[in-house]
């Protein structure tokens, strides 16, 4: 099946389906990107290349693509500044191990690079250099229990968030900085930052972004016939309130993956060509 076929497939797959995405449409790029995020004000989105190499700038009024870093693993756990006039990431220094990775803030206005002094475990849910307010408060994974902690930078106050038993991973902070969103196996919870709540089961798959209004999460969920190669991926949104999970595509030609959200629109990558495409979201 060649790309155009299958293009034409997924739309029509979707227009029959999803009621709740319509207005898709693929973005016409040349190269292979994957774990798009957009940028507070909607005019960016960071991108990524294959198996997390490299950071990429993605100007989506004239669909131009910077490269910021070609370093690996530096695609992985970016985040904007909540301005939305920079970014942060991590890169790999020559020589170095990974875990020795530092943070670079790149700022899109003036093309200005500069590095960081703080933790690569921070990211992504670092998301300023201003203190006084709660943007301070960081979450990450304690390698060593496999707990999410946070921290407050300030005065370097940290704290549990998820004190039930499980191996936790790939933890969301949310907008208002109130709740976190964590990974446990093949499911979603959702804690309160300050760690005195239990965790409470919203639905399976990967979370990816919070909405603006912290209302839901928006992700997916792979599938894979022989336990080793993914076969299909679809995108789900999970609300938060009543954990309900509403499915949002259904396509077997398209393994949609990492979806973020900008008020009612949503890009995500397709797994299998590294594609773009861009969406709306119908969720009353």
């Amino acid at each position: 099946m060649n790309r155009i076929i299958m293009l034409c497939s997924f739309l029509l797959s979707l227009s029959i389906y999803a009621q709740k995405i319509d207005n898709y449409k693929p973005i016409a790029l040349d190269g292979f990107y994957t774990n798009p995020v957009y940028s507070p004000t909607g005019e960016f989105v960071l991108l990524t290349g294959e198996h997390l190499k490299g950071v990429y700038l993605l100007e989506l009024k004239n669909n131009s693509v910077k490269q910021i870093s070609d370093k690996d693993g530096s695609g992985y756990a970016y985040s904007w500044d909540k301005s939305g006039d920079s970014f942060y990431f991590k890169e790999k220094p020559e020589g170095e191990y990974f875990s020795n990775s530092e943070v670079v803030s790149y700022n899109v206005r003036n093309y200005s690079k500069q590095k960081l002094a703080i933790s690569h475990n921070f990211l992504p849910s670092y998301n300023s250099t201003v203190k006084g307010d709660n943007s301070q408060i960081v979450i990450y994974t304690d390698l060593s229990t496999l707990k999410i902690e946070a921290m407050d930078l300030e005065t370097s106050r940290h704290w549990t968030v998820t004190n039930d038993e499980g191996q936790f991973y790939n933890a969301l902070l949310s907008n208002d900085r109130q709740k976190v969103a964590v990974h446990n196996g093949p499911d979603i919870y959702i804690y309160t930052i300050d760690g005195k709540s239990k965790g409470q089961k919203i639905g399976t798959g990967i979370a990816t972004a919070w909405s603006a209004d912290d209302r839901f999460l928006i992700g997916f969920l792979d599938e894979s016939k022989d336990g080793h190669t993914v076969s299909n991926s679809e995108l789900y949104v999970f609300d938060v309130r009543t954990a309900i999970t509403k499915k949002i595509s259904n396509t077997e030609s398209i393994a949609e993956m990492f979806p973020s959200v900008y008020k009612d629109q949503v890009i995500f990558s397709d797994d299998k060509s590294g594609t773009l495409f861009t969406a709306t979201l119908n969720l009353k």
